[in-house]
């Protein structure tokens, strides 16, 4: 309807169907539902937080719970178990060195029919074969049955190893000490006995002379005769003759 004659013209009558009110209608629908699509990925973003925070504690507890003791570390250049040794009342343990210092201290002779004669460093305690062991072993010629190699040695001791067929010496462990070692019952120099200084004792043997029998003796053994001395550089004949009443090889 125009305004001049009250009559109803297309226009008018779309406009009275449809007021402006509701031409906006559709605008706020749409409105809506973004909002409420917006709403619902800020709750799925915020749910899949939440799970994720969840797992994270959940991982970090157990963690905790698989977690070694604590671990107390000693002062450096302190030895842990010297300071629980001497917390507990006990004596600190003592270098290995120190101990076998201690331990080491028997000193034998070992002589004769031996692969390497001369003097060797046991233990306490050690047996005559444990000797001839340091010695290298026996000769194959060496006559072992005539030695108790079962005997127990003393710090000092003097092994003779005879050979088969040479008579046994009286006393094949001969103890260092005055009592065993020089002349003879018979006032002899037992040759294979005899300390240098003993040896030097008679007529025409020097210093020098009497090293050189001790050493023949030690890398050769025992001498088996008087007659042996023939042997060591230095003896002649005439002295020999000197000294076969005043030696022996007992």
């Amino acid at each position: 309807m125009d305004g001049d004659g009250g009559e109803w013209t297309p226009r008018s009558l779309a406009e009275a169907s449809h007021p402006r009110g509701c031409m906006q209608g559709p605008r706020w629908v749409v409105t809506f539902r973004a909002l409420v699509v917006v709403l619902a990925v800020i709750a799925a973003a915020l749910g899949v937080l939440w799970i994720e925070a969840a797992g994270v504690q959940g991982a970090s507890a157990q963690l905790s719970s698989d977690a070694p003791g604590k671990v107390t570390i000693p002062p450096v250049g302190k030895d842990p178990q010297v300071g629980e040794a001497s917390a507990a009342g006990e004596a600190p343990i003592q270098p290995i060195g120190t101990a076998a210092a201690q331990a080491a201290g028997l000193v034998v002779h070992v002589a004769g029919a031996v692969k390497n004669p001369g003097v060797f460093t046991l233990m306490p305690g050690s047996r005559v074969f444990q000797a001839i062991d340091a010695a290298g072993g026996a000769l194959p010629e060496a006559n072992l049955s005539a030695l108790n190699l079962a005997a127990t040695l003393s710090d000092g001791t003097q092994i003779l190893v005879p050979v088969q067929g040479q008579a046994s010496p009286v006393n094949p462990l001969n103890p260092a000490g005055p009592a065993d070692t020089g002349p003879a019952p018979q006032g002899l120099v037992n040759l294979n006995t005899a300390t240098a200084a003993q040896i030097e004792t008679l007529p025409g043997v020097g210093p020098v002379l009497a090293e050189r029998i001790v050493a023949w003796r030690t890398d050769h053994g025992p001498f088996t005769s008087v007659e042996g001395l023939n042997a060591v550089t230095g003896i002649g004949p005439k002295l020999l003759a000197g000294l076969q009443e005043l030696v022996t090889v007992s």
